[in-house]
C-alpha cells in the first residue's frame, strides 16, 4: 500500500507536463515563425549580388501553409491546456501573427464580380492543367473537357504527343476545342492552348537559353474583343540559374501582355507561389492573381495538397466571378478553374 502511495506522489503534475509540452511548443512555433519570416525577407534580397542567397531563402519562402499548419497543430493543444489548467502561453501571440501574417501578405487578387444572373452572361472560363509527363491515360481528361464544367479555354502543360494524339483522336473534343495552339514534347516543358473561340497571331517563343523553356502566345477572338494569352511552364527552381530564368519568362510576359492592353491571361504550372518575387513582380505590372492561394501540388488522394504552383494571372480589366481547383486527372498537380467577366 505504502508503494501504491508512493507511485502516486512521484507522478508529474499537470502543471510539470504543461510545463513540459509549452516549452516544445514554443520552439517548434517560434522555428515556423522564422520559416514564414522567409517570404518577405526572401523578397527583400538582392538578386545580382546575392542570388545564391536569395534562391536559398525562397526556396524556404514557399512553405507557407505548412508552417501554418504545424504552428496551428503545436499551438493548439497548448491554448487547451492553458485554458483549463489557468495556465499562460504569453508568449504565443507574436510567432503566431508572424505566422498567419506571412501567410495572408500575398500579391493583390481580381476584384470579386457579382455572380452572373442570366444565362447569357459574357463569362470566360479559364482552366489550365499539368498533365504530368508520365501520364498515359487520358480518359479524365476528355472527360473533363467534354463536361459542363469544361473551360472555354485551356492551358494545358507537359503536353506529350501521346497526350496530343488522345484528344485529337476524340471527334467530340475537337468540335468543342476546334482552335489549338499545340507543341507537344517528348520532355515535361510541351504546351498547348485549346479555345471554344478563334486563335490568332500565335507564337511560339523557342527557349533562348539552357535555363529557359517553351512560351506559347496567342490572341482570342471573345465576344467580338481581343484577349491576348500567354502559356509558360518554367523549369523548377532547382537551381538560382532556373529560378532566375523563370522570374525573367514571367516578367518577359507580363511585360508582353500589359503593352498589348485591354483584355489578357496567362496561365500555367508557374512552378512559384504568391509569396515569392516573380508573382509580386507581375503584380507590379498589373496583372493579378484570379483566386486565392489555393494549393495544387502534389495531388494526394485528389484532394490533399500543400503548394500553390498553378496559376492564372489576369489583366485589371477583368474582374473574378469564381475559382477551383478541377477534377483529379491523374497527375501530381490538380488543375486550376476561374471565371472572369469584363470589368
Amino acid at each position: 500500500m505504502r508503494g501504491c502511495f508512493t507511485n502516486l506522489t512521484s507522478m508529474p503534475s499537470r502543471s510539470a507536463i504543461f510545463d513540459f509540452c509549452n516549452t516544445r511548443a514554443q520552439w517548434l512555433v517560434w522555428l515556423c515563425a522564422l520559416g514564414a519570416l522567409t517570404a518577405p525577407v526572401s523578397r527583400k534580397l538582392s538578386t545580382d549580388n546575392e542570388s545564391w542567397l536569395q534562391w536559398l531563402v525562397e526556396l524556404a519562402a514557399h512553405w507557407q501553409w505548412a508552417y501554418a499548419v504545424v504552428g496551428a497543430a503545436a499551438s493548439a493543444p497548448i491554448v487547451v491546456m492553458a485554458l483549463m489548467l489557468r495556465q499562460s502561453a504569453s508568449w504565443l501571440p507574436l510567432p503566431a501573427s508572424m505566422i498567419a501574417g506571412s501567410l495572408i501578405w500575398q500579391p493583390a487578387t481580381l476584384p470579386a464580380a457579382a455572380a452572373p444572373t442570366t444565362a447569357n452572361a459574357q463569362v470566360l472560363k479559364v482552366g489550365t492543367a499539368n498533365l504530368n509527363l508520365s501520364t498515359t491515360d487520358f480518359t479524365p481528361l476528355r472527360h473533363w473537357l467534354a463536361s459542363a464544367d469544361a473551360p472555354d479555354v485551356v492551358f494545358l502543360q507537359e503536353f506529350t504527343e501521346l497526350a496530343q494524339r488522345a484528344l485529337a483522336d476524340d471527334p467530340a473534343l475537337a468540335a468543342r476545342y476546334p482552335h489549338r495552339l499545340t507543341v507537344p514534347q517528348p520532355d515535361p516543358f510541351g504546351l498547348a492552348i485549346l479555345s471554344r473561340y478563334p486563335l490568332a497571331g500565335t507564337q511560339v517563343l523557342q527557349p533562348r537559353t539552357d535555363h529557359d523553356t517553351l512560351r506559347l502566345r496567342a490572341t482570342m477572338a471573345w465576344n467580338g474583343q481581343p484577349v491576348h494569352l500567354s502559356a509558360l511552364h518554367p523549369m523548377p527552381p532547382i537551381s538560382s540559374a532556373f529560378a532566375q530564368a523563370r522570374d525573367r519568362a514571367l516578367q518577359d510576359e507580363t511585360q508582353h501582355l500589359t503593352q498589348a492592353g485591354g483584355l489578357s491571361v496567362m496561365a500555367g504550372d508557374l512552378n512559384t507561389t504568391p509569396w515569392a518575387r516573380g508573382v509580386w513582380d507581375a503584380e507590379q505590372a498589373q496583372m493579378r492573381r484570379a483566386g486565392l492561394a489555393v494549393p495544387t501540388w502534389p495531388n494526394a488522394w485528389g484532394w490533399l495538397s500543400v503548394l500553390p504552383l498553378d496559376h492564372v494571372l489576369a489583366s485589371s480589366a477583368w474582374q473574378l466571378v469564381d475559382a477551383h481547383t478541377g477534377p483529379d486527372l491523374g497527375s501530381d498537380h490538380r488543375p486550376m478553374v476561374v471565371r472572369l467577366v469584363k470589368w
